[in-house]
């Protein structure tokens, strides 16, 4: 058996995905349909992989239930494939409960895959446009629930009023990390957030040489095609990582860059403004600016912050 723990939704589904295609196999037990079921050819949706059901544990309440149904699945099967990542509900990047599932689980295993990102990474999860399918409210009500009263007052209803309300209220550089919760003492193969959304096609045979599987040649031309268009969908996120620092940098200063490119949604461009507000003590006069544009164009709405800040 092998395990495959990461990050949350940072990729862990195609991953899943991949190792089983290009070992050649046409199908893979299910637990959660007891039963053998055709491997797809392409997992892809508009935002994740999420056409492939891999065999993961979301909650802790069913771990010990699919941990159990994975050991008999050996006697079924000599391939079968764990998925895991921080349980659903996680408060902390360290959880006590995953790491005891993650602990109870290493020993049976054959083969460990560690997919996590590192710290200046955090802001790949800085967006509105989860893979969740959240609308605006249930992402409110999910993550700011402490502060679902002022939500609900009148003046937060406008695009600005909702943006400055992500501004001061979330912390977009928190990140919840796998490592946080494993002994890396444990054999592993470490693979970086970074490697898998940019350069998997070039270093995808190193994974699976470690994991001793063989690629199917018939089938590598075709995982390409499903691998160039999975990493457009990272396009966007990828950006924003990249290019952060200095669209602060050009705000604060003055210069003009086009933000329009950058394809920013409400999560990122509260990231700005939260950054302005918390490392700068700047904010922006938003009123009635209803998207971020160019970084000369908010340079011009700079004004001294006045919101009292907790520490950071």
């Amino acid at each position: 058996m092998i395990a495959i723990l990461t990050d949350p939704e940072v990729g862990g589904t195609f991953l899943t995905w991949s190792i089983y295609y290009l070992s050649g196999r046409d199908d893979y037990y299910s637990i959660d349909e007891q039963k053998f079921i055709p491997i797809t050819n392409n997992p892809l949706t508009e935002q994740n992989a999420h056409n492939f059901y891999p065999n993961q544990v979301m909650k802790a309440e069913s771990f010990e239930k699919t941990f159990e149904q994975m050991l008999a699945a050996e006697k079924l099967s000599d391939f079968n494939i764990i998925y895991m990542h921080h349980f659903d509900g996680t408060p902390n990047s360290h959880d006590q409960k995953t790491a005891d599932a993650v602990e109870k689980l290493l020993p049976h295993v054959s083969k460990t895959v560690l997919l996590t990102s590192t710290p200046d990474q955090a802001l790949y999860k800085c967006s509105y446009s989860s893979r969740n399918n959240l609308n605006f409210e249930e992402f409110v009500d999910r993550f700011f629930s402490m502060s679902k009263e002022i939500w609900d007052q009148p003046n937060l209803k406008n695009i600005w009023d909702k943006r400055e309300f992500l501004a001061l209220n979330f912390r977009p550089f928190d990140n919840f990390r796998i490592t946080e919760n494993l002994n890396l003492n444990h054999d592993h193969y470490h693979l970086n957030t970074m490697e898998i959304w940019n350069t998997f096609d070039e270093s995808v045979g190193d994974l699976l040489k470690y994991l001793e599987v063989d690629i199917d040649d018939k089938k590598f031309e075709h995982w390409l095609a499903v691998y160039q268009q999975w990493k457009k969908i990272h396009k966007n996120r990828l950006f924003f990582i990249w290019y952060f620092d200095t669209i602060i940098k050009y705000i604060i200063e003055g210069h003009s860059l086009d933000l329009i490119r950058f394809n920013l949604d409400i999560c990122q461009e509260a990231a700005i403004q939260h950054t302005l507000i918390y490392k700068h003590n700047l904010n922006l006069k938003t009123w009635q600016l209803e998207k971020f544009t160019n970084t000369r164009q908010l340079h011009e709405l700079l004004e001294p912050n006045s919101h009292p800040l907790s520490k950071y």
